[in-house]
């Protein structure tokens, strides 16, 4: 819940418009979501919330004003980096003016961009969060199992009490891509469509099932997806011509892609959750893990 197209415009038309919209198709599929709020975004568009929180969906944290408060892992604009010192500050400031506009304090968080560090979750921790999805599996290369990270790198397992949940991205893709991103899951549901998106879960899952049979995925999509985007923008001091993956099928073909994709994976019984209720279940979920 952004500016849209990433921060690289400053409107909110994908949080006010499209937002409606994604909520109208949740809706008719009986799917609760997590939606992950920058603080700005959420003070400028508070109807917008309070009908998120009416349908039964989670409001959680995406940072301030959409910041790095991380490691990143291509290449952005410079000065939009928060300084080691400064991310705990700034994480706090963006829970509070979300938790003033929700009613409720956010427990959930995803880094913008998928830039997390160890100080990210750290303060995440200290702040009373009890889940983060800010981990770029298809960056690392690793599986996408929920763990427990270590205070010292919180790309490894440890003991910490926040839960991490990272993104999943396509195993089969992207040998020969040498940043990386094009293994990515996101934006495939819009640019491939529901029937690819969705075979891609089904192996995905398959991948990463245990032997008890359980696995998860962190699907992630951002309101702009849904109404039409602009190719370029202009500003005082520049034009900003888009790549095509950022503006490609927004609007009324994402949002037939979801209708279509929630309908195909209900019908593979597939459990969807919020971001918060997967944490509260995860102790019994990891229960039934392999050792």
């Amino acid at each position: 819940m952004e500016t849209d197209i990433g921060s690289w415009t400053s409107a909110d038309r994908g949080v006010r418009e499209g937002t409606p919209r994604i909520l109208k198709v949740l809706r008719s599929h009986r799917v609760k979501a997590t939606f992950l709020f920058t603080g700005r975004e959420a003070q400028n568009n508070p109807d917008v919330v309070q009908q998120i929180l009416s349908d039964g969906h989670e409001v959680g944290c995406h940072t301030m004003y959409h910041e790095n408060v991380g490691r990143p892992v291509y290449e952005v604009p410079i000065g939009s980096f928060v300084l080691d010192s400064e991310v705990r500050g700034r994480l706090e400031l963006a829970t509070e003016a979300i938790e003033r506009v929700a009613g409720v304090r956010p427990c959930s968080f995803r880094a913008p961009r998928l830039f997390g560090s160890t100080t990210m979750i750290i303060a995440l921790e200290e702040l009373g969060y009890t889940v983060d999805s800010s981990f770029p599996c298809y960056y690392w290369g690793r599986d996408f199992a929920p763990y427990r990270p270590s205070r010292e790198d919180w790309a490894k397992e440890g003991n910490m009490r926040i839960l991490e949940l990272p993104v999943f991205y396509d195993l089969d893709a992207g040998a020969g891509d040498p940043k990386r991103r094009g293994r990515d899951q996101w934006p495939m549901l819009r640019l491939k469509g529901s029937a690819w998106f969705s075979d891609l879960c089904r192996r995905m899952l398959a991948r990463a099932e245990s032997r008890a049979g359980n696995a998860v995925l962190c699907v992630y999509l951002h309101p702009w997806e849904f109404v039409q985007m602009p190719q370029s923008i202009a500003t005082d001091e520049s034009r900003i011509h888009f790549r095509s993956f950022l503006h490609r099928n927004c609007g009324t073909p994402t949002l037939r892609a979801l209708d279509e994709f929630l309908g195909a994976m209900n019908g593979d019984k597939v459990r969807f959750a919020t971001m918060k209720d997967f944490a509260s279940s995860y102790r019994s979920f990891a229960g039934t893990q392999q050792a």
